[in-house]
C-alpha cells in the first residue's frame, strides 16, 4: 500500500466531505488511482471501527447514498 502524506489525507478527507464516498471523483481530484482511494478509505475505516466500541447512532442509521461528514482535529508534533 503506498504512502499517503499528511497534506494527502487532509486533501483526501475535504474531498471525502465534499464528494461522498465518489471515489472516481476524489481520485481524479488526487491524482490518484480509483483503486488507491477506495482502499485508503476503507482502510482507515477498518481502523476506526477497531478503536470504536459502537458507532454513533447517526452513522448506523446513515441510508447507502447519504454522504459522510468527517470531522478530524489535526495535530503537529514536534521532533
Amino acid at each position: 500500500m503506498p504512502y499517503w502524506s499528511e497534506y494527502e489525507n487532509a486533501q483526501f478527507f475535504k474531498l471525502l466531505n465534499a464528494y461522498g464516498k465518489d471515489f472516481q471523483q476524489i481520485a481524479e481530484c488526487m491524482n490518484k488511482s480509483y483503486t488507491q482511494v477506495r482502499s485508503h478509505f476503507y482502510n482507515i475505516q477498518v481502523k476506526q471501527s477497531k478503536t470504536l466500541k459502537e458507532e454513533p447512532q447517526e452513522y448506523r442509521s446513515l441510508q447507502k447514498n447519504q454522504h459522510l461528514k468527517f470531522h478530524f482535529i489535526v495535530f503537529d508534533y514536534v521532533k
